[in-house]
């Protein structure tokens, strides 16, 4: 197989890239969370091959170097046109979106047209490669000859485009968003619109939250037991969509006190969470989320945030119980968590306060991916971490 190769901005070199099924699985479903779509991709390439399909055309997010990539955009080319189904496919398999479009050998520019299309940006440079995978031996990779014009790229876009905001209005999951103290959570203004292109159904958990409540314990089992409450009729309202959730400063211990609460349980939650995004955080460093992982959350990820000025004010010591704090505060924004794991992980920014989180880009290029890509985990992992125990358990009956 031709080495992968990449740009400076993660995109694939530019040129059609012609590899074998196998090669593809191992060059981009192998490494770290991607290993996790070898089986949805696997599927793709079994049903097409077994309709007649001799090759795949393939775009996204899925070619980039994206660590969480969410998308994979394809177009089955058959044989013949007879073969081809008579719907267009857009689902969700496994947390991998993807979105399939048909033709034949005997359409080339059509298939050059889409080829193009995949490989052009939004300001219209085509700079991004795309990948053909070949599912017989005796197909020869495909030889691009057609030159769309404007007006045919204009109509391909369109009718590209129009199917796919069809595709992204779907509802994916619940976003629950808790914001901290002394706030009216205006960030709010950036967040909800993206996460809604997306799918996302954003609900924010609204308290009263003035700055007595980090000493005041009895008000602080108040907002728990409100925040308790609020989200078990949420999740009974919104069944059976998945639940993620994104916190801020105090509302990092509002979530965390409340899945603390279900630790003698020992099994699922009232709600289960696929992705918990911890910025600002408060809690303690060496607070143990792996210990959640997989019956109560399927993965977090914490916000180390170079210039956070409000956390460091935070107490380390175990005399912060004296002004009536409690024992889970700490300054896990500033020091990380430290029982990093390959579910549990820190994502340093240099650039970010406590104040300056929520913007567009660490939106867009962090949050909603790392969501999207952990959509519907935690039920999944959970199931087989159950079948495992029962298997354990009787193998030390025999």
């Amino acid at each position: 197989m031709a080495s992968i190769n990449y740009t400076e901005e993660g995109y694939l070199e530019p040129g059609l890239h012609s590899i074998t099924a196998n090669e593809f699985i191992d060059a981009f479903c192998k490494n770290g969370n991607r290993a996790g779509y070898e089986h949805a991709v696997t599927n793709i390439f079994d049903f097409a091959k077994g309709n007649g399909a001799t090759r795949l055309i393939i775009g996204g997010s899925f070619i980039t170097q994206a660590e969480n990539p969410n998308d994979l955009d394809c177009m089955m080319v058959f044989a013949d046109e007879r073969h081809i189904p008579t719907f267009v496919d857009c689902a969700q398999m496994e947390n991998l979106e993807y979105d399939i479009l048909y033709s034949s050998e005997q359409m080339r520019n059509t298939v050059d047209t889409y080829i193009k299309l995949m490989s052009t940006d939004l300001q219209g440079f085509q700079d991004k490669g795309v990948v053909e995978v070949r599912l017989h031996d005796k197909v020869q990779p495909w030889k691009i000859v057609y030159e769309p014009n404007p007006e045919e790229m204009e109509i391909i876009s369109r009718v590209y485009c129009e199917r796919n905001i069809i595709e992204r209005n779907k509802r994916r999951g619940l976003l629950v968003v808790i914001h901290g103290l002394m706030t009216n959570a205006g960030w709010l203004s950036n967040l909800t619109p993206a996460a809604n292109s997306q799918g996302w159904i954003v609900a924010p958990f609204i308290y009263e939250n003035p700055p007595t409540l980090l000493f005041d314990k009895v008000g602080r089992q108040k907002v728990i037991e409100q925040f308790r409450e609020w989200i078990y009729a949420l999740k009974k309202k919104y069944e059976p969509l998945t639940m993620s959730v994104l916190c801020h400063s105090f509302g990092t211990y509002i979530i965390t006190k409340y899945i603390e609460g279900f630790v003698s349980a020992k099994g699922f939650l009232p709600i289960q969470i696929d992705s918990l995004i911890l910025t600002g955080s408060i809690i303690n460093p060496d607070y143990d989320w792996n210990s959640h992982i997989p019956l109560q959350v399927g993965r977090v990820m914490n916000i180390v945030a170079g210039g956070d000025d409000a956390v460091k004010y935070m107490p380390k010591a175990d005399w912060k119980k004296i002004f009536g704090m409690d024992p889970l505060f700490g300054q896990g924004a500033i020091d990380g968590v430290r029982n990093e794991s390959d579910k549990v992980e820190n994502r340093k920014m240099e650039i970010l306060t406590h104040t300056n989180i929520f913007k567009d880009d660490v939106i867009e290029q962090f949050f909603l991916p790392y969501m999207n890509a952990n959509n519907g985990i935690a039920h999944r992992e959970a199931m087989q971490e159950i079948v495992n125990r029962k298997g354990n358990t009787a193998n030390n009956l025999l």
